[in-house]
C-alpha cells in the first residue's frame, strides 16, 4: 500500500492510496474514518468499483471485526461467475491476519 495524499503513515478521510489486492491495482480514497470504530474506503480499478467497510465493536474480550464490500462493473460480474468464492476467502484471509497481528500486540518502537 501506497499513500499518494494524506497523512502518512495513517490513514484520515480523503486519505488516497494506491495498493494491490487479489492481483488487481486499486486505487481508493478513505471514505469514513473513526478511530476503533470505523474504516471504509471506495475502490477502483479498471472494470470494478467497489466500496469496502470495516466496522470495530469493542467486546468484554477484545473486538468484533465485521467487513462488508460491495462491487460494480463488469470485471466484478465476471469473477462471481468464474471465481465465486474468490472474494469470502480473500476477506477472511484478512481478518485471519488482523487477527493474528492484534494478537502479536502494538509493534516495539
Amino acid at each position: 500500500m501506497r499513500i499518494l495524499e494524506g497523512p502518512q503513515p495513517d490513514l484520515a478521510p480523503g486519505t488516497r492510496f494506491r495498493w494491490l489486492t487479489f492481483g488487481v491495482r486499486i486505487e481508493s480514497v478513505v471514505r469514513e474514518f473513526e478511530p476503533c470504530e470505523r474504516l471504509a474506503w471506495d475502490a477502483r480499478a479498471p472494470g470494478i468499483r467497489a466500496y469496502h467497510a470495516w466496522l470495530l465493536t469493542r467486546t468484554d474480550s477484545g473486538c468484533h471485526v465485521l467487513t462488508e464490500e460491495t462491487q460494480h462493473g463488469f470485471l466484478a460480474r465476471l469473477g462471481k461467475f468464474f471465481l465465486p468464492n474468490r472474494m469470502y476467502r480473500g476477506h477472511q484471509l484478512w481478518l485471519d491476519r488482523l487477527e493474528q497481528k492484534a494478537r502479536e500486540g502494538l509493534p516495539s518502537q
